[in-house]
């Protein structure tokens, strides 16, 4: 081997592994655009959760309300009702 054919094939070399690292590179970016855009659509996607979790809360604290109320409502009548019995009964 000669220098003339040492220096093409570090031509060669330093080439292609130009090529292969600016063909990594590129793909790279493209990945880093595709996490970008993921990244926005995961994030749109927690704010909507978000909101149906507040609403969904919402909802059960209003049923339990609801609920509590009509326990609390019940309750009051029983113990009337029992006081009235435990008057007769004396």
């Amino acid at each position: 081997m000669n220098s003339d054919v040492i220096a093409d094939l570090k031509q060669f070399i330093t080439a292609t592994v130009f090529q292969g690292t600016t063909d990594i590179r590129d793909e790279i970016r493209r990945l880093d655009l595709k996490i970008d855009d993921l990244s926005d659509s995961v994030h749109e996607d927690i704010k909507n959760l978000d909101g149906k979790i507040d609403d969904l809360s919402e909802s059960v604290a209003e049923a339990i309300s609801t609920s509590n109320e009509a326990t609390d409502s019940k309750f009051k009548n029983h113990e009337h009702r029992i006081t009235k019995l435990e008057k007769k009964a004396v």
